[in-house]
């Protein structure tokens, strides 16, 4: 019987442990495949390692001096063309800070410094991780179930997401605030090489 390969990475899985994926998180106390150490800066997954990665409300506990590091290593698993999908709370969320842990909260735009090319293209590099920008989401409710439970589900998310300057108003007018920002990446890189054939 051949074994499945695991080619999708949730990485700080918490409590949503998903089967099939390889979950991954430095909290001990919670289910995961792999425990990571906080202090590592280098992830323990060979490059071009999988097809997805889940960045849940994972981000925002990044501390600045180690963001663009670990964007770096973030790209590094991802194989050419992957899809990195990251949900991070919105500057106007009554969630930004109210957890000691967050170091950052986000906005339309703030991956933006990832581009590569195309219009979200800002012309800066961090770092050595080159995304094109698939997608870009003002969450007005989060999507998370335990918390939001069926206010997440409303359709209300399309009243704030159309042109990115539609969206740019709604952040600075919108009174209410969004809860989250969800972003799709795809990552941009020169495809593995294929391997020598061997001559017998």
């Amino acid at each position: 019987m051949q074994c499945k390969t695991l080619n999708k990475l949730n990485y700080g899985c918490g409590l949503d442990y998903r089967p099939g994926w390889i979950n991954a998180d430095i909290n001990r106390a919670v289910k995961a495949d792999v425990y990571l150490s906080p202090d590592d800066t280098a992830l323990p997954f060979a490059e071009n390692a999988f097809d997805e990665v889940l960045l849940d409300n994972v981000i925002e506990h990044i501390p600045k001096n180690r963001l663009f590091d670990f964007l770096d290593q973030i790209y590094r698993v991802t194989r050419p063309g992957g899809l990195v999908r990251i949900y991070v709370p919105h500057y106007t969320s009554v969630y930004a800070y109210a957890n000691l842990s967050h170091q950052s909260a986000f906005a339309i735009g703030a991956f933006d410094c990832c581009a590569a090319g195309g219009m979200f293209n800002s012309n800066e590099r961090y770092g050595q991780a080159a995304f094109r920008i698939k997608r870009q989401r003002l969450l007005f409710f989060g999507h998370n179930p335990a918390r939001c439970r069926w206010l997440g589900k409303l359709p209300v998310n399309w009243l704030f997401n159309g042109h990115w300057l539609w969206q740019k108003i709604m952040e600075r007018f919108q009174f209410a605030g969004f809860d989250e920002l969800y972003v799709e990446l795809e990552a941009v890189k020169k495809a593995a090489p294929a391997a020598a054939p061997v001559n017998s």
